[in-house]
């Protein structure tokens, strides 16, 4: 079975006008003329037998849609670890709403499909692992009545303290000694004050970011080559190598292990 957001070496079969008929793992799909790169350069157009990368849309529909444009493969990468993470953790039943145009024009930059996701999703909270010593971590959002855990307003002061340590003659992680890079934090670790940042990139899209992990009590960081939610999966399973998500004083009792809890019922009690 195909499935959204996954992807497969295809082979064109045929060439309409409305766009690209492929065969992909045994199955039929399509390619809309606005999903392929021709359509908006110089790549050429697309000929029977030609093979390339798509990723699946919407395997919903007959026959399933697929898209060849490496800015929708790359958003399908980072998408790829929610829907297990939901299966893991499940989303408390009603989602958000989220202005994301504005949040977007308040940071100065876009943001991964994948957090938009988790936070449609779930909002913001607090994950709890999996594993003896995964740890628990909280997903800052946007609009959260608690500045400690809103995106805009710790995006803010973490710069603005960040920037403080750097001057005083704290050590900057290498990955920010590169031009026009910056932080924008994502999530933070309650109790041990850990924080977790995107490393980004100017030249980089969104769905390419790093996670970085500053500890909260020390100048060490970490670097996580993946997104947002692979990391938070990987908390949440408790396969984390991250060194600060596996020591003895992150245990988590067996009744919260895989469990979220909302903001609206954390800070409203």
């Amino acid at each position: 079975m195909l499935a959204d957001h996954q992807e497969y070496d295809v082979v064109v079969t045929a060439v309409t006008r409305a766009g690209i008929a492929v065969r992909a793992d045994g199955h039929d799909g399509f390619i809309d003329r606005t999903e392929h790169p021709s359509w908006w350069s110089n790549t050429p157009r697309p000929a029977v037998g030609d093979r390339m990368r798509a990723v699946v849309l919407d395997a919903t529909r007959t026959p399933p849609r697929f898209s060849a444009l490496p800015s929708d493969i790359r958003t399908a990468r980072s998408l790829r670890h929610t829907e297990p993470l939901t299966r893991l953790c499940p989303p408390p039943g009603r989602g958000r709403t989220v202005e994301w145009a504005a949040v977007e024009e308040a940071l100065g930059t876009a943001l991964p499909a994948d957090y938009k996701r988790l936070v449609e999703w779930y909002g913001g909270g607090l994950f709890y692992g999996g594993g003896l010593f995964a740890g628990i971590l909280w997903l800052l959002e946007p609009g959260c009545p608690d500045a400690l855990y809103d995106l805009v307003a710790q995006t803010a002061e973490r710069e603005e303290i960040l920037t403080g340590l750097w001057e005083a003659g704290e050590d900057k992680p290498p990955e920010l000694h590169e031009d026009d890079v910056r932080l924008v934090p994502w999530g933070y670790v309650d109790g041990a004050g850990h924080f977790l940042y995107w490393l980004v990139r100017p030249d980089a899209e969104p769905e390419e970011w790093t996670v970085l992990l500053n500890e909260g009590r020390g100048p060490l960081w970490e670097v996580h080559p993946m997104s947002c939610s692979q990391f938070l999966l990987e908390v949440v399973a408790g396969t984390t190598a991250s060194f600060y998500f596996t020591g003895i004083d992150d245990i988590v009792d067996p009744e919260d292990r895989n469990r979220f809890i909302p903001n609206s019922q954390i800070l409203h009690r």
